[in-house]
């Protein structure tokens, strides 16, 4: 049984969060959004501890995959379970590009909030770029 690594990010809000994880490749209906935190799944069809709020199935993470969850804290930021074995595809890279497009969905939303108009691009290095009019 693999263990889970537990980490406590800033992510705040749940929706960008979605988004964000479907600018990873997911589409939408991988990705279940719980109002009350489930289990995870282990590889062996286990029952886990660890429980998460918004969800992907061990079967859109990988073969001998787990279920790779965030959980909604208590402050309100969410903790992300993700096992040592799906480390290796799911690793620091894929995990600071999910912030960096978490980050941009929650610049969108805001200045879309605000009535501006917002533009998105890439940069020369293929990371995303945001023109906001105001």
């Amino acid at each position: 049984m693999s263990h889970y690594v537990d980490i406590i990010t800033e992510i705040k809000d749940m929706d960008a969060l979605v988004r964000a994880l479907m600018r990873m490749d997911l589409k939408r209906n991988q990705i279940e959004v719980h109002d009350v935190a489930q289990n995870l799944i282990g590889y062996q069809g286990d029952k886990r501890k660890q429980k998460a709020h918004v969800i992907i199935r061990k079967r859109y993470v990988g073969s001998a995959a787990n279920d790779i969850g965030f959980e909604k804290m208590p402050d309100g930021r969410f903790k992300s379970h993700i096992s040592e074995y799906d480390s290796g595809k799911y690793n620091t890279t894929w995990q600071k590009k999910l912030y960096t497009y978490y980050g941009v969905e929650v610049a969108k939303a805001e200045a879309e909030t605000l009535g501006y108009q917002v533009l998105e691009d890439t940069d020369e290095k293929e990371r995303p770029r945001l023109r906001i009019m105001i």
